[in-house]
């Protein structure tokens, strides 16, 4: 802070809550200054303890991220960073900030980054929170006109601006559910919730990509300075000689500021005698001119600007642009004219802006060493002034603004250094402005769908919004949910409102997870499960074909999706009971199964779920309901059971499919002991299997034969393969066989396909990988076929291609297994 103070001397660990006025004693800056020191630190240290590093108040949080065409707007409301309150008090433009100037990239062309990165990118929003001294040069209210326009005191203040940047990230961190706010038994925003193994880590609860931003992690200040004044001659003179160090005729508190960062090789620091407060602004700047026009020249000689001083000019970019608080260009004044209030420097002047609060700031190095880089650090000692001497030491480098104020006395001809208070290390640490970083949200790309353009969805459809703030109940709430006497759903082993296939199912279970273990009976009277397939598209009008004139069976197909004009509602229940395991219960447990050991009651199951969707020729997705009956839900309470609280709140997530809107819900359910049921549900796809392989000839991407049956090898003199000939004459390379594999649908979920081949030559002529990942959303996809060597002239070698999928631990091969003859080649003679 580069305020006229003569010291700051709070010290955290000394503990101390109050200053204490004592009758007939001068007052001090220093002294009022402390207590309000104090009395901050205490504020934050509370904040942080109740609320957590971040967090917003769940019933006037702030600062959540909107994106409407190309505009991003931010919410009103209040936010708490580090124990400082941050409020934002309408909707804001992030074009507007006011702390936010000049930045590199508007809105439009942040979310076009985005768009050019595709969905693998995400688009982070960051809150930056600092404190910064307001002079009246900030603020003209702080004057006082009955004593000539004084500025008597200065302000501390909060300054915030949300900025964000493109970064590449995995798809699937932009499209996992989002749980934040309500982690344990009541909602906190701080690291962690709970204890011994019910802890919960709230960031754990985001999304992959929120949890990054919460890894962010700024500059380090590992750089130190030490001082000193060493002890005056005993030469004779015939001026006295100083009795200690510091030979100056005035109070002083020295401030020495990094100008430019780096390490010792490549740093260089600025220093003044008034701790930077020499100050005024700047009226006018002449276009490549030397001459600049000030509001100022200052009260006196000591507090005002002479030829040969150096001075720092900036404007509020320097302050607020990109990367905030930076130093601004250093000048030497050549002249001064106090009847203009003009000042002349020794070169023109550049890279301020009047009408950014532009200003000019004295600093007091000045000799050969002193350029418009400043001074070069070293480990050496380097004069000051007066006897004041430093050096310095980093493990890493100096931050630019790095800062250490020297307070110097006459009365005793001391520094104060080491200071007062501290460990009494000679080097001690820099101090500086420290910027505070709360994530905000994280913006992914949903994935282009025609029949969502088709329908009419505008562009910024295409941004979906994570939020990643942490929010917090008033402490009422806090008392009543953490006293609350009920059962709350904790987890379950679905996302909500998502897409997943039986065979998924079956492997994972049907399960719910309780905050504490229930005692109460399980089946299907409590744990109800309902089943809602789609019917057969146009199954009523085909019923009526030939009986009504102008009636003819449809042609019509429902999409396969998450609805369909008609279900029927099929109440089941658990095939192998409900089964409890501490606090988890389970409708289907998840089923272990191998080739040898094969669960047939999994198979089972599979096998009439998968026929109620029609199996190779599916009719659509069905939909899983469960509820939760939560007055037959019950654990042991204090004073008898406690029953399920099953309320939970939903907000709009993103399924993993296709990135298409979704209800997610936050966990765990309820607040209060009121008995509810808990309802979520799911879409229950097919299992995927493949329903056929084509072996295919290609050629620059032209399928050249399909079904390819047959070919020959083509060598040269040396037995090396050249190319492969197809039919009587055409040829392919090397390069162009291929399979094709066709799903009986896109699956939902990225689908392995095992491949094997069988036969003579298999491995030794013609190999393939033994298993290739079919993205989601694709029925088909191709795997290259390699021939390898020649069978030999004469020779046909016939191969099996075999694709299977695994489902309940059972291979399930594709019914159809093209073949592959390969004929041979005699190499022919080279008479060279």
């Amino acid at each position: 802070m580069k305020g006229d103070f003569s010291r700051i001397r709070f010290n955290p660990a000394k503990q101390y809550t109050s200053v204490l006025k004592q009758q007939g004693r001068v007052d001090l800056d220093a002294d009022a200054n402390e207590q309000c020191f104090i009395d901050e630190s205490l504020r934050d240290t509370i904040n942080q303890d109740v609320i957590g590093p971040w967090g917003g108040p769940e019933d006037n949080a702030g600062f959540a991220i909107e994106i409407r065409g190309e505009a991003i707007w931010i919410s009103p409301g209040r936010y708490y960073v580090h124990g400082l309150l941050v409020e934002n008090p309408r909707i804001l433009n992030y074009d507007d900030q006011p702390y936010l100037i000049e930045p590199k990239f508007t809105a439009a062309d942040l979310l076009n980054q985005l768009l050019e990165a595709g969905e693998g990118a995400s688009l982070g929003f960051v809150l930056e929170v600092w404190q910064r001294l307001a002079t009246a040069l900030d603020d003209p209210c702080l004057t006082e006109p009955a004593l000539g326009q004084a500025d008597t005191t200065a302000r501390l203040q909060t300054v915030w601006r949300v900025v964000a940047s493109v970064s590449s990230s995995n798809n699937a961190a932009q499209r996992e559910k989002i749980n934040i706010s309500h982690v344990g038994s009541y909602p906190i925003a701080g690291l962690r919730v709970g204890s011994g193994e019910a802890e919960t880590n709230v960031i754990d609860q985001l999304s992959p990509c929120c949890q990054s931003l919460y890894n962010l992690r700024g500059a380090q200040h590992l750089g130190q300075m030490g001082a000193s004044a060493p002890a005056g001659g005993n030469d004779c003179g015939c001026q006295p000689i100083a009795a200690a160090g510091y030979q100056g005729l005035e109070n002083q508190l020295y401030r020495v500021e990094i100008q430019t960062g780096g390490d010792l090789t490549s740093a260089t620091f600025k220093w003044s005698r008034e701790n930077g407060s020499v100050v005024t602004q700047v009226t006018s700047v002449g276009n490549n001119s030397t001459v600049i026009s000030v509001a100022s020249l200052g009260p006196d000689a000591n507090l005002g600007f002479q030829a040969g001083q150096w001075v720092e000019l900036t404007d509020d970019s320097y302050l607020f642009g990109d990367n905030p608080n930076q130093p601004g260009n250093l000048f030497q004044i050549d002249s001064v004219n106090q009847a203009t209030l003009q000042v002349t420097m020794t070169v023109p002047v550049f890279g301020i802006d009047t009408t950014l609060n532009a200003r000019m700031r004295r600093w007091d190095q000045s000799g050969a060493s002193a350029s418009s880089s400043g001074i070069p650090v070293s480990d050496s000692l380097i004069p000051l002034e007066n006897g004041i001497e430093v050096n310095f030491r980093v493990r890493g480098e100096f931050q630019p603004g790095d800062y250490w104020t020297i307070p110097a006395r006459t009365a005793n001809g001391q520094i104060d250094w080491p200071p007062c208070g501290s460990n009494g290390s000679y080097y001690e640490p820099a101090a500086y402005m420290p910027v505070y970083q709360a994530p905000l949200a994280c913006v992914g790309l949903r994935r282009l769908d025609k029949r969502l353009i088709a329908k009419g969805r505008t562009p910024q459809s295409r941004f979906l919004v994570n939020d990643c703030r942490l929010l917090f109940p008033p402490l009422i709430a806090v008392n009543a949910a953490a006293s609350a006497a009920a059962l709350h759903v904790s987890a379950i082993s679905w996302t909500n409102d998502d897409i997943l296939t039986i065979d998924t199912l079956l492997k994972n279970g049907l399960s719910v997870t309780f905050d504490q273990a229930t005692t109460c009976p399980w089946g299907g009277g409590n744990f109800q499960v309902y089943l809602e397939p789609p019917m057969a598209p146009g199954v009523f009008l085909a019923m009526e074909e030939g009986k009504l004139p102008g009636i003819t069976k449809p042609t019509f197909a429902s999409p396969l999706g998450t609805d369909c004009f008609l279900r029927t509602v099929m109440a089941l229940d658990p095939p192998w009971g409900v089964t409890v395991s501490g606090n988890q219960v389970s409708w289907i447990t998840p089923v272990t199964s191998t080739p040898n050991n094969v669960n047939y009651g999994a198979w089972e199951v599979l096998v009439a779920l998968n026929t109620l969707l029609g199996w190779l020729n599916p009719i659509g997705f069905a939909r899983v309901r469960v509820r939760l009956i939560g007055g037959a839900i019950y654990g042991d309470g204090v004073n008898g059971n406690i029953y399920l609280d099953g309320q939970s709140l939903g907000e709009t997530g993103s399924r993993a499919l296709d990135s298409s809107e979704s209800v997610n819900y936050n966990l765990p359910s309820g607040n209060s002991a009121a008995r509810s049921d808990y309802e979520g549900w799911f879409y229950l796809a097919p299992t995927v299997f493949v329903t056929n392989v084509v072996i295919q000839g290609v050629e620059n991407n032209q399928t050249v034969k399909s079904p390819l049956t047959a070919l020959k090898v083509i060598v040269d003199s040396n037995n090396q393969l050249k190319s492969l000939q197809v039919g009587e004459t055409a040829t392919i390379t090397l390069t162009g066989v291929q399979a094709l594999i066709t799903l009986s649908y896109p699956s939902v979920a990225p689908t392995t396909v095992t491949l094997v081949f069988t036969g003579t030559g298999a491995g030794s002529v013609v190999t393939i990988a033994s298993s290739v990942t079919i993205p989601a959303g694709q029925k088909t996809f191709p795997i290259p076929i390699n021939i390898i060597s020649n069978p030999g002239g004469g020779v046909t070698d016939t191969v099996t291609l075999i694709a299977s999928i695994s489902a309940v631990g059972t291979t399930l091969p594709c019914n159809i297994q093209p073949q592959l003859s390969i004929t041979g080649m005699t190499p022919p003679v080279n008479y060279q």
